[in-house]
């Protein structure tokens, strides 16, 4: 095997059998879990490509990495950061498993764009994954919010005030704690790509039952990855075919 083609940041568990330990990790399912969720992540290969798998957790709390892996962005060893994760729609036509791929990531309280690299030449590629489930693809701005998002009045105010067609708690808090750790120019080389499935539609209605309908939606799809929304079987599908460009 060979890195020449640049590491990839997973910022989410590695689907089960497909990436292979290096070297010095455990091979037990509990060892590489637990590896997932230390400071320098879980790292392996997917193919020929080296991959660090890292958990980020939630809310503004999100989780920073550790100096071994910070190191390894500074040095431009990683070149790709990825996120395949789940979010709810903002835009009411969206339905529950379609696919959503970042234009732009905006926080709630700023209303402005990260400036990120963006991986190219995606777009056969998610529109593969979409066709063969069955669901719709968008290319899009997604918000990142500090909490859960249950009524449809405020989903749908956020969505014709933002543009913005999904909602999640990750991914701007994330890539800010990055800039204050990661100087501006190695972040600019590394291309970033977040793809989220809809978990959990805007609700049909302004009841509480709506409401916790799809606050249970959100939940189940989140926890329990291998259900109806299929994020695992997503995340496999997509890291396995991932370009090198």
């Amino acid at each position: 095997m060979n890195d020449s083609a640049g590491e990839i940041l997973f910022l989410r568990v590695p689907p089960r059998g497909l990436v292979k330990p290096g070297g010095g990790a455990g091979r037990t399912g509990l060892t590489r879990l637990a590896a997932v969720f230390a400071s320098n992540g879980f790292c392996g290969w997917v193919g020929e490509r080296r991959i660090t798998c890292f958990w980020i957790g939630m809310g503004r709390g999100v989780r920073v990495p550790g100096e071994e892996l910070l190191d390894r962005m500074r040095s431009g060893r990683i070149v790709e950061i990825l996120d395949i994760g789940c979010a709810g729609a903002l835009d009411p036509s969206l339905r529950r498993g379609d696919l959503v791929l970042g234009s732009d990531d905006i926080a709630f309280d700023s209303g402005m764009p990260m400036a990120v690299r963006r991986h190219p030449g995606l777009q056969t590629l998610m529109q593969e994954g979409a066709a063969s489930r069955g669901v719709s693809f968008r290319r899009a701005p997604i918000l990142t919010h500090e909490r859960f998002i249950s009524s449809r009045e405020e989903r749908v105010e956020l969505f014709e005030r933002t543009g913005c067609v999904a909602v999640q708690m990750e991914q701007v808090w994330f890539l800010q704690r990055l800039q204050a750790l990661v100087s501006a120019g190695s972040l600019e080389k590394i291309r970033i790509t977040h793809l989220v499935l809809i978990t959990d539609t805007v609700p049909q209605s302004s009841s509480r039952l709506t409401a916790a309908h799809s606050a249970w939606d959100a939940l189940t799809g989140y926890v329990f990855p291998g259900g109806k929304g299929r994020i695992a079987s997503l995340r496999s599908e997509l890291l396995s075919r991932w370009p090198v460009l």
